[in-house]
């Protein structure tokens, strides 16, 4: 309100545009209420015909969309920290985009296969998220919902880890995308290790029981380097004031610690990852 008593004039286009470049590097270049306000003006519109469309999908189909849980470093830090980490699996360029996330492009299908499912990666303790390309992606302004994470299901028999029982066993957990070598061929079997897509926003099973009306087994599920999540509700992003994992606590003290812990306790994490862990 001025000293008249009549409203501030609304700021100008140009003030808007000024703005822009006072905005954190990376960021959003309009803020949540400018761009909504722009999008209420603006009616001018181009489609894109099917030609450019299938252009794009060829370019851009043995593509990546990465992000890093937690504040990352500089971009040239982890480009050249994931660059060392996949050498071996091939040729591979890497981009920064908006908000945090990454563009990494894969010469061949092999290769962004590898990189999909064998880690989870990490830099400097961060986990990184992968994901397909997918079209009309929108990074400034998109929140990391999903997530691939290779967990682990101890003391699940071994007459049920066929792909197709593991599928149904596990999805109330999440999608399956991936079987773990040595759990579909009984090479080790100290646990089944499986490749699920979770929603991020619900909170993260710690385990459950199997039974068929004759036998009763209880399965602990143990997930392998998952970023920072709360650990009293089990959502992942949630800061936690204690944590699991890497700290010299094995997973059988954990889970009696949890067993007289109160309803909702902490949520065993696994530190090992890899199918030499199995």
């Amino acid at each position: 309100m001025s000293s008249t008593g009549e409203p501030p004039p609304p700021p100008s286009w140009a003030d808007i545009a000024g703005a822009v470049h006072k905005r954190p590097f990376g960021s959003a270049p309009l803020d949540d209420d400018t761009l909504a306000r722009l999008k209420a003006t603006v009616t001018d519109s181009f489609r894109v015909d099917d030609d450019a469309k299938q252009k794009a999908h060829r370019r851009f189909s043995q593509a990546l969309y990465g992000k890093l849980f937690g504040k990352s470093p500089p971009f040239e830090t982890v480009k050249a920290a994931l660059l060392g980490l996949w050498k071996p699996y091939g040729v591979i360029h890497i981009a920064d985009m908006p908000n945090g996330y990454l563009l990494i492009r894969c010469e061949t299908e092999s290769t962004k296969q590898q990189l999909l499912f064998k880690g989870p990666w990490s830099v400097n303790g961060l986990t990184l998220q992968l994901v397909p390309w997918q079209p009309y992606f929108e990074p400034a302004h998109t929140k990391l919902s999903r997530a691939m994470v290779w967990l682990q299901l101890h003391n699940l028999p071994v007459e049920f880890w066929d792909g197709e029982t593991l599928e149904s066993i596990t999805e109330s957990i999440g999608k399956l995308l991936k079987v773990d070598e040595f759990t579909s061929s009984l090479a080790r079997a100290r646990f089944a290790r499986v490749c699920l897509e979770i929603d991020l926003s619900r909170p993260l099973k710690r385990g459950f029981w199997l039974e068929d009306g004759d036998s009763k087994v209880f399965v602990v599920i143990l997930y392998e380097r998952l970023p920072t999540f709360h650990y009293r509700c089990g959502i992942i992003g949630h800061a936690g004031v204690r944590f699991y994992g890497g700290t010299g606590v094995s997973p059988g003290d954990q889970m009696m610690e949890d067993a007289t812990a109160s309803a909702g306790g902490d949520l065993p994490v696994s530190s090992r990852s890899g199918p030499e862990s199995s």
